[in-house]
């Protein structure tokens, strides 16, 4: 046999997988042509496929000793260091490769992919268009790039060349997933649906796409086909602790408590550590009416417990405030955007007194809207952590000399609540966010009043200190576009409509109780409902079924859905002549929105934080006779208000000033 007639023979062991014989047949024609570059380098492909990548390393150079310039030899080496982690060595060689062919896509596409691996976007997104520019075709430099505009936040961009990469090749499942998720992000989640499914039917094993479609789909509110999303998704890949997270939350915002605690729970078996499904866990017991006081408290204890990485914290100087001339407030949120945060957050950052303070504000949210401007202008200093290791954020924080830093968001969705384990800063308070202590020993302060934290009763559920203060805890931001209050509907309707526009998860089965035998005791009444969870018809059913069962016919149950535009949600609000409040986690938004609509609401005040922020804000809105103590009372106060028109009437028109 020929030396012709051997090349190819080792050619087809290797594209028929046999490595071994290939190799062995390149070795035999090496003993002949030993100064053959083009076999070294051949060899050296056999050996990098077979793992053996030192001895691959090895035949690269000698290929490149017999010829210096065979970029192909320099490409390849860069490939292999880049593996071995070495990066010098790695952009070196592919350096060297462009400089022999200028025009080798290969090499600035792999250039651009070690770049991209070592935090070096913007330098990779310049390699990747000159590796595109010469060969246009390259369907993976594509949709790296279109991962690359993503990371840099140029969505458009991405979403651009993500369809490239699948026109190029229509079979590329991960630029449909990764488009799916971009169109997330820019509000098109119709389009992002398609792309899921477009990736399922080229491979139904993909656990990641299950995974994302069943996140749009719980994202507008199809929270039956997301459950069953998620399922299928665990069945491919029973390890996935993030989708468990995401399945109880689900299963929460369908008011399904005991499964969302399961899920939380599953998450955290999966992944000990993730610190994510603990917070959900402790959210979610917040809205369970099975559990005492005592018992949430003893479960946020143990979350400090679950931090098996225990920050230390930083050692710092405390300094006097004499001896500063201004303090130095650090506040920390995901929620610096149209969200129900900012409605309390921002008058306090626009009325700071800049004699006394300087701001900053630690946004952990890649989300802008009018409302981020607005609050940036607001502040000092703006700082977007999102992204930022805890360790980062930390340092940062630290550097920027931070007197007093604020968590707005405890254990809610996107939290840093790691940063205030760390101690970065002499104090820290917990504020507004989240109803119930952090669980941080930490965590030094939690500002409340004195109607949600009466001295002598709650204090036992903290590990904070209670700053009390002398009226509201909070100060609300109304809509500025706010629609004008219409007159009372029972005026025109003939009846009361009560209504509730919380969280459906919020609504315990005694508020369910009391509701039923408030419209009971009041002829022809109705129930108007408002929540993102009422998009999907299983949820509607669920719930009507519900009042059906306790003996309340169906036509009395209206129910709605989200709404994007704020003015269109609150002009709902013309519509209900008396709003309740939810037990055992009262509403705070929606209680001031109804409010300043001119509705009047209900509570039931309970003996926690979240039970008691009804009572504060009706008491301090001055009607504090609206503030139940048992659910008989609480059911008699809204069948009098009921039968007093007149006085509906008249807080109709004088609740908003």
């Amino acid at each position: 046999m020929n030396i012709y007639e051997l090349i190819q023979s080792a050619r087809k062991y290797r594209i028929e997988g046999n490595l071994v014989q290939a190799e062995h047949v390149y070795r035999e024609i090496l003993e002949i042509q030993p100064n053959n570059e083009g076999l070294c380098y051949e060899l050296g492909n056999i050996l990098q496929d077979k793992g053996q990548l030192s001895e691959a390393i090895e035949y690269y150079k000698k290929a490149i000793s017999i010829n210096p310039k065979f970029p192909g030899s320099y490409n390849n080496l860069g490939n292999l260091f880049r593996k071995l982690g070495q990066l010098q060595e790695t952009f070196y060689y592919y350096r060297k490769a462009i400089q022999l062919a200028p025009n080798f896509a290969g090499a600035y596409y792999n250039l651009a992919q070690a770049m991209h691996d070592t935090g070096q976007v913007q330098e990779a997104i310049v390699y990747y268009q000159q590796a595109l520019q010469i060969e246009p075709t390259l369907g993976d430099a594509h949709y790296q790039l279109g991962n690359a505009f993503v990371y840099s936040g140029r969505l458009e961009e991405a979403v651009t060349h993500y369809r490239k990469a699948i026109q190029i090749d229509p079979k590329h499942v991960n630029a449909y997933n990764h488009l799916g998720i971009v169109l997330v992000e820019m509000e098109q989640p119709k389009e992002a649906i398609s792309c899921y499914l477009k990736a399922l039917e080229i491979d139904p094993s993909l656990a990641d796409s299950y995974s994302n479609l069943g996140n749009v789909l719980a994202k507008t509110g199809r929270l039956k086909e997301a459950i069953s999303s998620y399922l299928v998704a665990l069945e491919i890949n029973p390890s996935l602790a993030g989708l468990c997270i995401n399945l109880g939350n689900v299963f929460r915002d369908q008011g399904r408590l005991r499964e969302a605690e399961t899920y939380c729970k599953r998450a955290l078996q999966i992944q000990p550590d993730l610190l994510g499904a603990y917070s959900n866990l402790l959210f979610t017991m917040n809205y369970n009416s099975r559990y005492d006081a005592q018992t949430v408290f003893i479960e946020h204890c143990k979350f400090e417990k679950q931090i098996k990485r225990t920050p230390h914290p930083i050692s710092l100087p405390i300094t006097r405030c004499s001896d500063i001339q201004k303090l130095r407030l650090g506040y920390v949120s995901p929620d610096f955007r149209k969200h129900s945060v900012s409605y309390f957050i921002e008058p306090i950052l626009a009325w700071h007194d800049r004699q006394y303070f300087e701001v900053f504000c630690y946004a952990n949210s890649k989300k802008y809207d009018e409302v981020t401007s607005r609050i940036q202008g607001y502040t000092d200093q703006w700082r977007n952590i999102s992204g930022m290791s805890d360790e980062q954020t930390t340092e940062l924080i630290h550097k920027d000399k931070i007197n007093i830093l604020i968590d707005l968001a405890g254990h809610t969705a996107d939290n840093r609540i790691l940063l205030f384990a760390y101690k970065p800063v002499p104090v820290q308070i917990s504020w507004i966010g989240y109803p119930a202590t952090t669980g941080l020993s930490t965590m030094d302060y939690k500002i409340v009043d004195n109607y949600t934290d009466p001295t002598g009763t709650t204090e036992r559920f903290y590990t904070e200190q209670l700053i009390r203060m002398p009226d509201c805890f909070l100060c609300y931001l109304p809509y500025q576009d706010s629609p004008d209050i219409s007159s009372l509907p029972a005026i025109s309707t003939g009846c009361i409509t009560f209504g509730s526009f919380n969280n459906f998860a919020k609504l315990s089965p005694d508020i369910i109780n009391s509701w039923t035998q408030i419209l009971k005791r009041t002829p022809d009444s109705r129930l108007l409902m408002k929540s993102t969870s009422f998009t999907d018809k299983e949820t509607c059913e669920y719930v009507t079924d519900m009042f059906v069962q306790r003996g309340v016919s169906a036509e009395r149950i209206e129910l709605h859905s989200f709404e994007q535009s704020t003015k269109t949600h609150l002009s709902y609000y013309n519509r209900m002549d008396i709003g309740l409040d939810s037990f055992p986690y009262n509403g705070t938004t929606t209680t001031c929105e109804a409010l300043w609509m001119g509705v009047p609401v209900i509570t039931h005040a309970g003996n926690t934080h979240a039970s008691r922020v009804g009572a504060s804000l009706l008491s301090n809105v001055g009607f504090p006779e609206l503030v139940a103590t048992t659910f008989d009372e609480y059911i008699s106060i809204a069948v009098t208000l009921a039968n007093d028109l007149k006085r509906l009437q008249s807080l109709r028109e004088n609740l908003r000033d």
